[in-house]
């Protein structure tokens, strides 16, 4: 019996080198010479965990690891944020800075077709002044990272106007330190004994490509990834992502979405749905209390702050709290309209051009509101804007 084990094991090694070289050979790749890696122009950052390299570029293929959908080029500029260098705002302008994650980079759109570059030119119009959107959305970054970019970076930039686009998934990123197949951690904020928030986890430590560690309501850091979910990912990541026949079984497996969904994901699921239910309410607080520190930042700095969102993810956080600190929040929903798919790439969820011109739309008039309300409140705003980066 153990011979017939060693014979079928030596068979099927054989199987896999010959089938590899063929396929090399036939002009097929491994995945992410096909793909992007979802952490394209990331780099390590001691307190944010990641951001872009500045002055990066390239092009953003995806979704992995279905049909290609989106190709579009990316260019980071100098400050580490997507899109044009940022200038001094003309005198009598304005500047909106908006963060988030990957919904706000948008790295599936070029970036004159992404909202923010969209909204530059509406409100320019409607307000009849030159009106600058700066893009600071970072892919995989929760409410935390938001908030430590704004508090000890974005404010430079002397914004007018922040916009926070909140995610389905922040609330949960809140509570990470590291996510399996990420090749950097984060750190994460607990609430200390008087009710504020205090950051642990920094300077951001290296953590194994394979593990999943989180900050968990009692404030113990704990890894939460089963054995087989560890081992699942290391097969992934050292074998699988390198092999084109793996590509091959990915082409083969694609009019079975499902359950080419299910094995590819068997390495990136590092979160026991049991365990995670166990901390929604907790994760949900402190994205309340997150954006209500963040807004509160942004209001020190004498500017406006927006909170936009999914209307689901959003009924979960503290509105009530929102509204007695006179936060507005608008949410995304109409922008769906009677099909959700067709704002959306189909294998990927993230918005295609399609969406990003709804949301630029529905957005527009909200925050033209807003500025034209400054500007009547205020008189003027802050004439010297060739300050703005220092």
């Amino acid at each position: 019996m153990l011979g017939g084990i060693v014979a079928v094991f030596v068979g099927l090694l054989l199987f896999a080198v010959v089938g590899e070289v063929g396929l090399r050979v036939l002009g097929y790749g491994a995945i992410f010479d096909v793909h992007s890696k979802p952490s394209i122009f990331w780099i390590h950052d001691d307190l944010l965990g990641w951001r872009h390299e500045p002055n990066a570029k390239g092009v953003y293929v995806g979704p992995r690891p279905w049909p290609v959908e989106f190709d579009a080029e990316v260019r980071i500029n100098s400050l580490g944020l997507r899109g044009p260098e940022v200038e001094d705002v003309p005198p009598g302008g304005y500047r909106v800075l908006v963060i988030g994650d990957s919904l706000t980079a948008a790295f599936e759109v070029s970036y004159p077709q992404t909202f923010t570059a969209l909204l530059e030119g509406k409100l320019s119009q409607a307000l009849g002044t030159p009106t600058q959107v700066v893009n600071a959305g970072v892919r995989g970054y929760g409410t935390d990272q938001s908030y430590l970019y704004y508090r000890e970076r974005g404010r430079l930039l002397r914004p007018d106007l922040v916009v926070h686009i909140n995610a389905a998934n922040d609330a949960r990123n809140n509570i990470e330190l590291h996510r399996m197949r990420r090749p950097f951690g984060k750190g994460a904020f607990k609430v200390d004994g008087d009710g504020r928030l205090k950051l642990v986890g920094t300077p951001v430590a290296k953590y194994a490509m394979c593990s999943a560690y989180r900050l968990t309501s009692d404030f113990v850091v704990r890894q939460f990834a089963s054995w087989p979910k560890r081992m699942a990912c290391w097969a992934q990541t050292k074998l699988f992502d390198h092999s084109a026949l793996f590509t091959f079984t990915s082409l083969m497996l694609q009019q079975y979405p499902q359950l080419l969904s299910m094995l590819y994901r068997m390495g990136d699921m590092a979160v026991e749905n049991a365990k995670l239910l166990r901390e929604e309410d907790y994760m949900h607080r402190l994205t309340s209390r997150l954006i209500l520190e963040l807004a509160n930042e942004v209001r020190k700095d004498g500017a406006d702050f927006l909170l936009v969102g999914e209307g689901g993810p959003l009924s979960r956080l503290d509105l009530e709290s929102f509204e007695r600190a006179g936060i507005r929040v608008v949410e995304f929903d109409p922008i769906y309209g009677d099909d959700p798919e067709e704002v959306r790439f189909h294998h990927d969820g993230h918005w295609n051009a399609l969406g990003h011109e709804r949301v630029a739309n529905l957005l527009a008039p909200v925050l033209a509101e807003e500025l034209a309300a400054r500007r009547s409140a205020r008189g003027d705003h802050r004439a010297d804007r060739t300050s703005r980066l220092d």
